[in-house]
């Protein structure tokens, strides 16, 4: 009888840490504008758009945000947020969940692009990689970034059939040299 009370005790225990452990989540305020961070996003100095300063709002411009924790890869989050209208170069997210953090460090890149997504925009950049030693549990985020999160910037992308011209503008040099 004993044996059975422990039994069902020990099992209600691990049911319950189960449940816990499966719904883990963190949250953290996905902006690069806060009480400890001021990381700009601008434009590459020299970029072939003509285009200098801070990203804008007015430009088109969104962010978007992968983590990763536990050595993983990046997971992107899928959401994205619009550029401040009133500050350049600056976006103000919401809180952003992040599903299966149950505590620890954790790493995270931020992307700016004006297209309809990262992959086919014209304008785009990255972040630097960027490590939290932890962030809130559950849904009220204590903190933002901080100093982790760096300024970086965007710039023109080449459309891939100029990239095919310099190729094959190569190859052929190449070859007219080698003939030689």
């Amino acid at each position: 009888m004993k044996k059975s009370i422990v039994a069902s005790i020990i099992g209600v225990v691990a049911t319950v840490a189960a449940i816990e452990s499966s719904y883990g989540q963190g949250s953290v305020f996905f902006n690069n504008y806060g009480t400890t961070t001021d990381a700009i996003v601008s434009w590459a100095a020299g970029d072939s758009s003509g285009l200098t300063g801070p990203a804008t709002a007015a430009q088109g411009f969104k962010a978007t945000l992968s983590y990763q924790f536990g050595g993983g890869a990046l997971t992107p989050l899928g959401n994205s947020t619009a550029f401040n209208a009133n500050l350049p170069g600056y976006f103000t997210g919401p809180i952003v969940v992040i599903p299966g953090y149950s505590g620890g460090a954790i790493s995270f890149q931020v992307y700016a692009y004006d297209g309809a997504d990262y992959a086919s925009s014209l304008h785009k950049g990255q972040s630097a990689l960027f490590t939290l030693t932890g962030i809130a549990t559950g849904q009220n985020p204590t903190a933002d970034f901080g100093p982790a999160f760096t300024a970086f910037t965007v710039s023109t992308v080449p459309e891939p059939s100029t990239l095919a011209l310099i190729g094959l503008g190569t190859g052929a040099l190449l070859f007219l040299r080698r003939r030689k």
